[in-house]
């Protein structure tokens, strides 16, 4: 699957499939990135109606690390400045926000490095800076690998694109850049691995500290998309994602993924949480079983029943 097709396919994904999920978290975040942060951008009312959501699951679930992040961009947006402030602080000090990780395409970018929120930012920024590299040293250098290794994908992925492009190439040519850049992917699983086996977890917003690149979940992402790559990158990674998944540490998105990129590949799920009459039609094409009735094939339905019972999806 080439680079565009994969990213469109994660839109509508994520977008628009519905999971077989009846537990109350999982359920809140799907609805709260299927729909409410869509439309909390430019609605103030549901602005607020999300932010009510997330405040919510917060009694049950404590604080939700990157769901205040995505809300940081709407409540600067719609001038709710008392929050901004509040989960900024909150998060520069507790979560490890650092400035050298922003990508400028923040919504309040410009507004606390250089606007009017930026004398305060400063203030704030290097009194609360400080107490999370006190508290949390260890993981300075971890957040940076992790931020690297994330450079290292985007950056893979433009050249192979760019080489792919050229008409010169014959079907073995392609084949064959195709083979090595999937094996230079593969590698950037081992930082990500080293991580888990470290700190004998998935690392997320919640447990080790935010990455705002949304590294972790690019790895596997760049990774499970690739068939050659699936099956060896799930294997390493899901003991350490069921982990913290059952701490709630994380949601059900990286057993969806993996799903969704099982049905791509062979043509069935693992976990059953996909449901057919629900995918998009441009993922029953890509997938080629436009044509075949019923649902999303079960590779194990003893199986994906034993784990949705004990994962809480059922």
């Amino acid at each position: 699957m080439n680079i565009s097709k994969s990213c469109l396919f994660l839109f509508f994904f994520f977008s628009y499939t519905v999971v077989f999920s009846q537990n109350y978290r999982d359920t809140v975040i799907n609805d709260l990135f299927n729909e409410s942060f869509r439309f909390s951008r430019t609605d103030k009312e549901k602005y607020l109606e999300t932010k009510a959501k997330v405040e919510k699951l917060e009694k049950d679930y404590g604080y939700e690390v990157d769901l205040k992040l995505q809300l940081l961009e709407y409540s600067y947006l719609h001038k709710d400045f008392i929050f901004f402030k509040d989960e900024l602080e909150i998060l520069v000090k507790n979560h490890g926000f650092t400035v050298a990780y922003m990508t400028g395409r923040e919504s309040y970018s410009d507004a606390i490095l250089k606007g009017e929120l930026s004398a305060w930012f400063k203030t704030m920024y290097l009194k609360n800076h400080f107490v999370w590299l006190e508290n949390n040293f260890d993981k300075q250098l971890d957040q940076q690998k992790l931020h690297d290794n994330q450079i290292k994908i985007q950056t893979i992925q433009s050249v192979v694109s760019k080489v792919n492009e050229s008409e010169t190439l014959s079907d073995a040519d392609t084949h064959i850049i195709d083979s090595k850049s999937n094996e230079i992917l593969f590698s950037t699983v081992s930082l990500l691995h080293d991580l888990c086996r470290k700190y004998d977890q998935y690392p997320t917003g919640k447990n080790f500290g935010i990455v705002q690149q949304g590294a972790p979940f690019s790895i596997l992402y760049s990774n499970l998309k690739i068939k050659e790559n699936m099956e060896r990158t799930w294997l390493l990674f899901e003991p350490y994602i069921k982990k913290s998944y059952l701490k709630h540490e994380t949601d059900y998105r990286e057993y969806a993924l993996y799903d969704a990129f099982s049905y791509i590949h062979f043509g069935y799920q693992r976990y059953g949480l996909l449901i057919k009459a629900n995918l998009p039609l441009y993922l029953r094409g890509l997938a080629k079983i436009e044509h075949v009735e019923g649902d999303v094939p079960v590779q194990n339905a003893f199986f994906s029943d034993k784990t949705k019972r004990e994962m809480g999806w059922k």
